[in-house]
């Protein structure tokens, strides 16, 4: 599945609703983007110290339930691009030279929302593109009622695009789907709780900004086309994929039935993506 979440919905968004994603207007200038990629990252630093409270802070000015669908989604684009056996991709903040690729339309918007989080912190010291939108997805999901989720800091900036094709496609099946995320490293279970962050944004997987395991529920009871005479589908080919494997159908099930075991699952799942492929700073 190409990560496709909504990238900004309002509170009136109704279930189901199906929101085509529009070319955005020019962010700031690029230069401004982009040059902040050279600044130097922090040592690798765990949660919980000044730094990352800072980042935490000056997020939760510029996040907000409406905006968490695209922030996330840009997480996923970005770390999406990670393969164990190229030693390529992951989360290293190229996705800002990535935004014109059309797998990414619509995350302009997110970039530019997490550029004056970032403007502010790096006025006081500097931090990775990688850094900020890592903790900036962690944050989006609490602040749509998912678990806490906290990430280490020290991730270097890629200077330049990843590889084009790497992240998964939307049509793949759910064997095609395995396989690619056991190239990024990744098990069947993960990939199933990753699946869930769907839930989020106007794909008919419950609330639209509201991260619980509605996703799973609405997998197992309806089904991928509404009634009523809608043409749309409910979510992604690759999300009722799922559904058609056994041993993804048995994490589903279980995630379905039990939303706290889909939140630990989940946030671990998370960092492990967050933390794929990344050159961490030496202390």
């Amino acid at each position: 599945m190409v990560y496709d979440y909504d990238v900004e919905v309002s509170s009136s968004s109704r279930r189901g609703l199906m929101c085509s994603i529009a070319t955005l207007p020019c962010l700031l200038p690029l230069t401004h983007i982009f040059g902040s990629l050279r600044a130097n990252a922090n040592a690798m630093l765990p949660p919980g110290g000044d730094e990352y409270v800072r980042i935490k802070e000056e997020l939760k000015k510029v996040l907000s339930k409406g905006k968490a669908a695209g922030v996330l989604r840009l997480v996923f684009h970005d770390a999406g691009t990670f393969e164990i056996d190229h030693d390529a991709g992951g989360m290293n903040g190229s996705i800002v030279y990535e935004l014109e690729r059309p797998e990414n339309a619509g995350l302009k918007k997110s970039v530019k929302v997490l550029q004056k989080a970032k403007t502010q912190i790096d006025a006081i010291h500097p931090v990775s593109w990688a850094d900020v939108i890592a903790v900036a997805g962690a944050e989006a999901i609490e602040v749509c009622g998912g678990p806490t989720i906290q990430v280490s800091l020290g991730r270097h900036d890629s200077l330049g695009a990843d590889p084009e094709g790497k992240l998964p496609e939307e049509t793949l099946d759910a064997s095609g789907l395995k396989r690619c995320f056991q190239k990024k490293g990744f098990s069947t279970q993960e990939l199933v709780a990753l699946s869930g962050a769907h839930t989020l944004g106007s794909k008919g997987f419950g609330s639209p900004t509201s991260f619980d395991n509605s996703y799973y529920k609405v997998l197992l009871e309806k089904p991928p086309t509404p009634s009523g005479g809608m043409s749309t589908m409910i979510g992604l080919p690759s999300d009722h994929a799922l559904v058609e494997d056994d041993e993804c159908l048995r994490w589903i099930k279980k995630y379905a039935d039990d939303e706290n075991m889909f939140f630990e699952d989940f946030k671990n799942a998370y960092v492990k993506l967050v933390n794929s492929g990344v050159k961490w700073s030496s202390l």
